[in-house]
Parts: C-alpha cells; structure tokens; sequence
C-alpha cells in the first residue's frame, strides 16, 4: 500500500536547509486518480519550477518534504507550460 500525502497547490514545500519553494502544479496519471509529479516554484525569484517526482516527496509533521538535496532539486528538470 502506497503512502497518502495531501498536495495542494501553494502548499510550502520544506527540506533539510529550511523552505524550499511551494506547489505550483500537480500532474495526475491520466489513468486513474495518482499524482505523479509535482511542480515546485523555488524561493528566490527568476528561479524556474522544478518537476519532482512523488517518490521524492513526503508528508512532514508540517507539510509536503523533499528526499533528495538542495543541490539534487535544483538539478532537477525545469518544468515548462502545461500541453
């Protein structure tokens, strides 16, 4: 069984240095009712969003959390315009 998380869009997402950025979009499987990515907006300003894969976030104590890095986030792809 899969682990639940609630996202919702301008959710604060957090990680080991503090907070990171904050949900700008959620993709959903077109074949049923899963997220499988989220678009991050990062802090500073001019940064582009970055698509993270579910398997890198999780529910924290006090919202959404990521799995990786700092530096392993901004490496992250940059997420464009919805097609």
């Amino acid at each position: 069984m899969s682990e639940s998380i609630q996202i919702a869009i301008g959710s604060a997402v957090k990680g080991d240095g503090g907070f990171v950025g904050e949900v700008e979009r959620v993709d959903v499987d077109p074949g049923g009712p899963f997220a499988t990515a989220v678009s991050i907006r990062p802090r500073h300003e001019g940064g582009a969003p970055r698509r993270v894969p579910m398997a890198l976030l999780e529910q924290g104590p006090n919202g959404l959390r990521l799995r990786c890095t700092r530096k392993e986030f901004e490496e992250l792809p940059a997420d464009g315009p919805v097609r």
